[in-house]
């Protein structure tokens, strides 16, 4: 009996150990349209294949997309704005956010009409050791944007600066509650979360058509792959 229970236990085993084997690794990107120049919604394009036929609005993000681990190609297409490209590295199990923004092409000839020119930025996923916490990225236009943040459990807001292509943390405390986000000298916040969940926040600050600061903001988890 004991060689019987030995022999299905060695069976057993050796089936998780097929199966994780066998289980597919994925890596996963994360889309942040802040395309504002242009007409109509923005294509993305990965390995020459487009995400979504109806393209993304200004201001929309997608989920995190799953992709097979290795080099990937990502492209941003928007009416009215030269086309741009990145290669990116999908790595297994982990999220990796690009953002889509347009910045507009320099020339020394006044007479020459204004050409803007896609481009992506890499926000590489991180977790904190615990707690809450938030990271704010900048693809505006404005070499630094100051805000301040609130917590539910820190009324008082606490000053911060983002430069552009840059980002900025804010350890929000160990404690779930609302979080507030204003633009300094602006009474109306210009985002507000309220993490359920510990990890990492984001916040993207980007310029609208009108030249105004916009933010929109995600909970940036680690994903975790079975087997």
């Amino acid at each position: 009996m004991r060689t019987i229970f030995k022999l299905l236990a060695a069976l057993f085993t050796l089936s998780i150990l097929q199966a994780q084997e066998s289980a597919p690794k994925v890596g996963f990107i994360r889309i942040v349209n802040a395309v504002a120049p242009g007409e109509g919604n923005t294509q993305i394009l990965v390995d020459g294949e487009v995400l979504y036929p109806k393209g993304y609005k200004l201001g929309q993000r997608t989920g995190g997309i799953g992709l097979p681990p290795g080099s990937r190609r990502v492209t941003v297409r928007k009416d009215g704005v030269e086309e741009g490209s990145t290669t990116v590295n999908v790595v297994a199990g982990a999220t990796t956010t690009l953002i889509a923004f347009a910045e507009k092409e320099e020339t020394d000839d006044p007479e020459q009409p204004i050409i803007w020119k896609s481009k992506v930025l890499r926000l590489k996923q991180s977790d904190p050791e615990r707690g809450y916490r938030l990271t704010v990225v900048s693809v505006c236009a404005l070499p630094n944007v100051n805000f301040n943040v609130a917590t539910e459990a820190r009324k008082a807001y606490e000053e911060r600066s983002v430069k552009r292509f840059n980002t900025q943390t804010v350890d929000l405390g160990s404690s779930r509650g609302d979080v507030v986000v204003r633009l300094r000298g602006e009474k109306n916040p210009i985002c507000k979360m309220s993490p359920d969940q510990a990890g990492n926040y984001v916040a993207v600050f980007y310029d609208d058509p009108d030249g105004k600061v916009k933010a929109l903001t995600f909970y940036d988890p680690k994903f975790v792959i079975a087997g």
